[in-house]
């Protein structure tokens, strides 16, 4: 993978100067990345070395960056642009939320209130479906992947 540290402070694209690691896994890392023209923040996804040189691999991470963009729901993360780092690594620039996962939230409160699981329910439901016309399938949903985000209108 890409090494955190050595991503960390570079700027991609003369764009995108990485801040921080948000959180990593398996495939990848998650980083925070402010646009250096415009008062924006972003989350820069960046698929791990040792997996992008994997063609499957890389093909679906592409292929993820390419559908979530088009899609444009508003459950889904919007996804702003796709690179590779100067070292090779595939990357994609996301919509930063603020927030929390639902496992987190999970640990937190044992009990959601039924008119919060009902909402969260419908609004996942809706995203899936919309992928779901576009022949994309979700291989893995669970709690630390569905993201409770605060919006203007709640």
């Amino acid at each position: 993978m890409t090494s955190t540290h050595a991503i960390v402070g570079q700027v991609l694209q003369e764009t995108y100067r990485v801040e921080r690691l948000i959180g990593e896994g398996g495939m990848g890392a998650v980083f925070e990345a402010s646009h250096l023209r415009l008062r924006r923040r972003f989350a820069i996804k960046v698929l791990a070395q040792e997996v992008a040189h994997n063609e499957e691999a890389f093909a679906r991470f592409r292929r993820e960056a390419e559908v979530t963009s088009e899609l444009g729901h508003p459950n889904i993360i919007e996804v702003i642009d796709f690179n590779a780092t100067p070292e090779g690594a595939p990357y994609m620039v996301m919509e930063l939320l603020q927030g929390e996962n639902l496992a987190d939230r999970l640990l937190r409160e044992k009990a959601l209130p039924m008119p919060l699981v009902t909402s969260i329910l419908q609004q996942t439901a809706s995203a899936l479906g919309a992928a779901h016309r576009r022949g994309v399938i979700h291989r893995d949903l669970k709690p630390q992947n569905i993201f409770l985000a605060r919006t203007p209108d709640g």
